[in-house]
C-alpha cells in the first residue's frame, strides 16, 4: 500500500516523498538496481507534481541512494560505495598488491579499477599545496593528474604532485599510468614512507569537477590533501584528491601494537 503524504505538514512533499523511498530502500523494499516508478506514476500513486519527484530524487541522489539514467528513468543505486581506509599500516596494502592504492582497495571490495591520465608533467605549484610540499608557491614540481573510475563510472580526480629531488628524471614523469602505482615506485626510488597526514574537507563541486566525475546536480566533493614524509621529515608527495561524495566512505583504522606508522 502506499504511504500517503500530508500536505498540511510544515514539511515540504518533497522531503516527505523522500523520507517514503529512502526508508523503503534502506529496509530492502525497493532492492539495488530496482528502476523506481516513472514520474506519471508518482503523480498518479502520491498526487505530487513533477517539481516535487524531481526534487525527492535529487535529494536521494545527493544521498548516494540514487541513480537517474538520462532517457531511462531513476534506479536504486546498485553498487556499494568505495570504503577508503586510512591507517598506520596503509602502505603495507600496495606493498603485498603491487598495485596503486586505489586499485587495491577497488578490488578488494569487488569493484573494477581503471584510470585516464588527464596530464603529467613539470609545473607550478598551487599556493595551498606549496606549503606541505614545502617548497614556494610557483616552484617547480612534476604533477601527475588523472581520473580514477570504478566499473567504468568516474569517482575520484587525482593530482599528484612531487619535487623534483624525487620525481625528476623518473618514471614519475612518464605520460603513461604506472601499473605498480607511484607509492611502490617512490619505493623502488631509494625512498621511505615513515609518516603521513591526510586532511579531508567537503564541499560542493566546481564546474569541472561537476563535468569530469559526471555528477548529479547537488552532490558535493569531498577534497582530501594526503602528505607523505621520510624519515627526515622531507615530503614525498602531495595527493590532491577530489572524491564524488555519493561513491564513498572513508574510514580510518588504528592498531596500538607498537610497529609505529605504515608498519
Amino acid at each position: 500500500m502506499t504511504q500517503r503524504l500530508d500536505p498540511r505538514s510544515d514539511r515540504p512533499l518533497s522531503l516527505q516523498l523522500a523520507d517514503v523511498l529512502r526508508a523503503e530502500i534502506q529496509e530492502g523494499i525497493r532492492r539495488p538496481g530496482s528502476q523506481l516508478p516513472t514520474e506519471s506514476e508518482f503523480q498518479r500513486d502520491y498526487g505530487v507534481s513533477r517539481t516535487t519527484i524531481r526534487t525527492a530524487l535529487s535529494t536521494l541522489a545527493a544521498e548516494g541512494l540514487v541513480v537517474t539514467r538520462k532517457g531511462f528513468g531513476s534506479y536504486v543505486r546498485d553498487r556499494p560505495p568505495l570504503r577508503r581506509v586510512s591507517s598506520t599500516h596503509r602502505h603495507a596494502s600496495h606493498r603485498a598488491s603491487g598495485k596503486p592504492e586505489f586499485d587495491t582497495e577497488a578490488i578488494a571490495q569487488g569493484q573494477v579499477p581503471s584510470r585516464r591520465m588527464l596530464m603529467t608533467g613539470r609545473g607550478p605549484v598551487p599556493a595551498d599545496i606549496a606549503g606541505w610540499l614545502g617548497c614556494q608557491a610557483g616552484e617547480e614540481a612534476v604533477i601527475r593528474q588523472r581520473l580514477q573510475l570504478l566499473d567504468d563510472v568516474p569517482a575520484v580526480i587525482s593530482t599528484s604532485y612531487y619535487p623534483l629531488r624525487v620525481a625528476g628524471g623518473t618514471r614519475l614523469e612518464s605520460p603513461d599510468a604506472l601499473p605498480e602505482g607511484p607509492d611502490n615506485l617512490i619505493e623502488q626510488l631509494g625512498h621511505r614512507f615513515a609518516r603521513g597526514v591526510e586532511l579531508l574537507r567537503a564541499r560542493m563541486p566546481t564546474p569541472q569537477e561537476v563535468r569530469l566525475l559526471e555528477l548529479e546536480p547537488g552532490v558535493p566533493v569531498v577534497r582530501m590533501l594526503h602528505i607523505d614524509y621520510d624519515p627526515d621529515g622531507r615530503t614525498l608527495q602531495v595527493a590532491d584528491d577530489v572524491y564524488a561524495a555519493d561513491r564513498h566512505e572513508f574510514t580510518f583504522e588504528w592498531a596500538e601494537d607498537g610497529t609505529g606508522p605504515y608498519g
